[in-house]
């Protein structure tokens, strides 16, 4: 009787501590999913699901592909400081440094590049919820849900997944400071968000120095809410100063190198010399200037549908381009009827401030940098699609009032979407990836073969800088732009190898030098593309 008392005993305390587990557990998942209320939710559960699994399919199929210059900048430098290399310090100062330390870390762990691909999956994943919490803050979840579905399929989106660049999670660290903006100065849910917002700004202008651009679009914003009001918010002063506190390393580092780091970034981009000497020593961006402002949104057509047709121009009726058309009008007939009440109607203000964000990414981009590159356009993907798929609750007031479609009338609507416009999106982005998974293979085995064929001390000459440092781990340096000074850096550097190709624009005189030098220097590597030499590795004669 007393041991089976004891064992009785011991049973019901198990049972205890097996039903306190269980309620954790149940604890846990209403922590994780307590945001699931209706069939909204659910939807979006999937969609982000098949955002998921499309982006991690694209992953495995490009995770061993060539990097592009850019990429190159960036790993280069996590690579020397992940692995503690020996080698030159290329890093370009004018650049946030909170890519190049992320990556670090995933070399130092020993996850490398692969690690780092895996990681903008996750961020690229993270857009489309960042972007569904704040279209359902910002309006409802029916916006919420058409917008998340756009930027699941968006070919921009799925192409740049598979490339090691910023673009992707500084995108996503705008749109959660965006996010935490909203709830925290808009919806009044606790200041703690705003202070989330400084947070992730400053994270945001750390991996992308260009996103300083929507500083001003906040201002106005805030004057618009507050008027002058705003200056005297506490709250605010305590969001700018973590803001201040999280990018003083940058700008430290910035001061280091360039001086005065505002003066020098409104002189580098937007190419007013009077500021500084910067641009009178040759530094300065791209910039375009007034003629150029328009080429982002002559672009429109083909950011949204793709499609592969090269869409430059506004007549370029593409399918969802079309459609942005006409939810334009619909979307913004308030903002443009009752512009008037702006100081006083929410609804208003809100649809400004979507204007003021995209129309100053597109107009600011096109002044600063005249050369397309879509991938700029991320942060404002999710209004584009929003604006776009406006129109579609109209057709859903349609279906329920003629055919009664209540409950299915929403899943009728992506079906449409996702059959008529986005899955041709697909199909452009999947066929753009398998179009460029090869590009710069040639530099890429180039690079390797140097690291695999050199010593840790040899010098390397090559315009493809960046790539060949990263992938040979060797000191590399690009040529100088005329002969005279190519021959100087060549007293003065002492390099082993030089490498020609036709991946970039090297100096007219470069391809013909080699052989015009036989005595110094000799072909010991070759790169063939349909039978045509496409990149070549010259050793020194002076050191055989």
């Amino acid at each position: 009787m007393e041991k089976s008392g004891k064992y009785k005993i011991i049973t019901n305390k198990n049972q205890y501590n097996l039903n306190l587990f269980m309620e954790d557990i149940e604890k846990r998942k209403g922590v994780l999913f307590n945001w699931i209320t209706d069939n909204y939710d659910k939807t979006f559960l999937i969609i982000l699901t098949a955002a998921f699994l499309i982006r991690l399919w694209i992953f495995f199929k490009t995770m061993n592909q060539p990097i592009w210059w850019d990429a190159g900048d960036y790993l280069s430098t996590a690579k020397r400081f992940g692995l503690g290399l020996d080698i030159r310090d290329t890093w370009y100062y004018r650049r946030g440094f909170f890519w190049p330390f992320f990556s670090a870390i995933f070399f130092k762990l020993g996850l490398g590049e692969v690690g780092l691909r895996l990681s903008e999956v996750l961020f690229s994943t993270g857009i489309v919820a960042a972007s569904y919490f704040l279209i359902k803050d910002m309006f409802n979840k029916k916006l919420a849900l058409l917008t998340s579905l756009g930027l699941s399929f968006s070919w921009i989106f799925l192409f740049f997944s598979a490339r090691p660049l910023t673009s992707i999670p500084a995108t996503f660290f705008l749109l959660t400071s965006l996010l935490f903006f909203w709830k925290g100065y808009v919806l009044k849910k606790g200041n703690k968000f705003l202070y989330l917002f400084g947070a992730f700004f400053a994270l945001a202008i750390l991996t992308r120095m260009q996103y300083l651009m929507f500083v001003p679009v906040f201002l106005i914003f805030f004057f618009v809410k507050e008027k002058f009001r705003f200056i005297r918010n506490k709250q605010l002063w305590i969001t700018l100063g973590i803001f201040a506190l999280i990018i003083t390393p940058q700008m430290i580092l910035h001061s280091q190198h360039y001086g005065n780091p505002l003066v020098d970034l409104v002189t580098y981009h937007l190419g007013i010399d009077q500021l500084s000497d910067v641009s009178k020593t040759g530094e300065v961006a791209g910039v375009g200037g007034f003629k150029t402002v328009f080429v982002y949104i002559k672009n429109l057509p083909y950011i949204l549908d793709g499609n592969g047709a090269g869409y430059s121009s506004l007549f370029a009726l593409s399918p969802i381009y079309f459609l942005f058309i006409i939810g334009f009008f619909y979307f913004f007939i308030d903002l443009f009827l009752g512009f008037d009440k702006i100081f006083k109607d929410e609804i208003v203000q809100k649809k400004f401030f979507i204007f003021l964000w995209v129309a100053f990414a597109l107009m600011f981009l096109g002044y600063i940098a005249p050369h397309l590159e879509q991938r700029y356009m991320m942060q404002t993907l999710p209004f584009l699609f929003l604006i776009a798929f406006s129109p579609f609750v109209i057709l859903e007031s349609f279906l329920i009032k003629k055919f009664k479609l209540k409950e299915f009338s929403i899943i009728l609507i992506i079906l449409i979407i996702l059959s008529l416009l986005l899955i041709p999106n697909i199909k452009f982005g999947n066929s753009l990836i398998d179009l460029k998974k090869t590009s710069y293979l040639e530099v890429q085995q180039a690079g390797i073969w140097l690291k695999e064929n050199s010593n840790p001390q040899d010098v390397i000459l090559s315009d493809s800088q960046p790539q060949v440092q990263y992938y040979s781990e060797r000191d590399t340096y690009t040529l100088s732009r005329n002969l005279s000074d190519f021959e100087v850096q060549i007293q003065e550097l002492k390099p082993r190898f030089l490498m020609i190709s036709i991946f970039e624009p090297y100096p007219q005189w470069a391809y013909t030098y080699p052989q015009e030098n036989q005595d110094m220097w000799v072909p010991i590597k070759a790169y063939e593309k349909d039978n045509q030499p496409v990149l070549i590795i010259y050793e020194s004669n002076i050191r055989l």
